[in-house]
């Protein structure tokens, strides 16, 4: 994935144009079904979760 803004901080569009990708990614693991996956895949989950809440906020995501 390329993210177009500066390193550390996504607008509430960028999070709004990964969250699709993140999710295929997501589904993609869990039929997979491998079981050093599930840390990642729960992690994945927690990133689309803040990235759907800076979309609906639209205030950026940052990384630090």
């Amino acid at each position: 994935m390329t993210i177009p803004t500066m390193p550390g901080d996504l607008s509430a569009a960028d999070c709004a144009r990964i969250v699709p990708r993140l999710a295929k990614i997501i589904t993609e693991w869990e039929e997979e079904g491998d079981p050093t996956l599930a840390r990642h895949i729960e992690d994945a989950r927690q990133l689309v979760i803040m990235l759907k809440i800076c979309v609906e906020s639209d205030v950026e995501l940052v990384f630090e």
